[in-house]
């Protein structure tokens, strides 16, 4: 069986395609988004998530940069945001550029220290 990668007309990633967002504007992204929702499971669940237990462990694992945004699912965040998408993918960054040593100085900085991977 095989897979069909769809576009969105704007031109814009597959459907299927993996995001990656700087550090800083990604924990701040993520930050604003549990702030809107309530809590980091419900902006889960506001992104598509839904795992009965914890539909924010995605959240959590992409906002410590251990892996990228699914295009749909930034779309969501985006979306319950009421961003600009084209504002956001002017932060998108190659896999490499994110490490471990940024992300934790972006947690720390927005006051999200319970966060930093251990």
């Amino acid at each position: 069986m095989a897979t069909i990668a769809v576009t969105y007309d704007t031109g814009g990633p597959m459907i299927n395609e993996k995001i990656w967002i700087s550090s800083s504007y990604r924990v701040q992204l993520i930050k604003m988004g549990i702030e809107k929702a309530g809590s980091v499971n419900e902006l889960g669940r506001q992104m598509g998530y839904r795992s009965r237990v914890h539909p924010g462990w995605s959240v959590v694992q992409i906002m410590q940069g251990k892996q990228a945004f699914p295009w749909p699912r930034l779309k969501k965040l985006v979306d319950f945001l009421e961003y600009d998408m084209e504002e956001v993918l002017k932060h998108t960054t190659p896999h490499e550029r994110v490490t471990i040593e940024g992300t934790k100085s972006a947690l720390m900085m927005c006051g999200m220290s319970g966060y930093i991977p251990r």
